[in-house]
């Protein structure tokens, strides 16, 4: 052990070591005064414009002949001896104005005049949405 503190003793002398100090007291620092709010704007995603759709085109393409009403649009025609018919339509597909006179054009083509035509309500308790019923009674010959 006498030869470490013959060491340390040299080293000190040498100026290999810093004597131990305490640190020096530093003053107090000013309050730092708080930061202001970052003022912060939410970013607005930029939405494209939207049209609005088309509205619904005039139908065309070919007509039923007894009927008159566009093809696409009529599901079935049924009868018994050409005196009461029953037609099946989507009237989304085909011009009021030929829904209103299909009657008289089915009586026409089966040789009589119309006694009675009567078409269920749009949605009235269909079990096919978007289809409507027509019955026609026919005149007797």
């Amino acid at each position: 052990m006498p030869r470490l503190s013959a060491i340390l003793a040299a080293c000190a002398l040498a100026g290999c070591m810093a004597p131990a100090t305490a640190p020096a007291p530093q003053a107090p620092a000013a309050p730092v005064a708080p930061a202001a709010p970052r003022v912060v704007t939410p970013s607005v995603p930029v939405t494209p414009s939207v049209t609005p759709p088309a509205a619904p085109a005039v139908p065309t393409g070919p007509v039923d002949g007894r009927t008159g009403l566009h093809q696409a649009a009529l599901i079935s025609v049924t009868g018994d001896a050409d005196s009461r018919f029953t037609v099946l339509f989507r009237p989304a597909q085909t011009d009021a104005a030929k829904i209103d006179a299909a009657p008289a054009q089915l009586c026409l083509q089966a040789g009589r005049g119309l006694e009675d035509s009567r078409t269920n309500k749009p949605g009235a308790g269909s079990a096919m949405p978007g289809v409507q019923m027509m019955i026609v009674t026919c005149s007797a010959a």
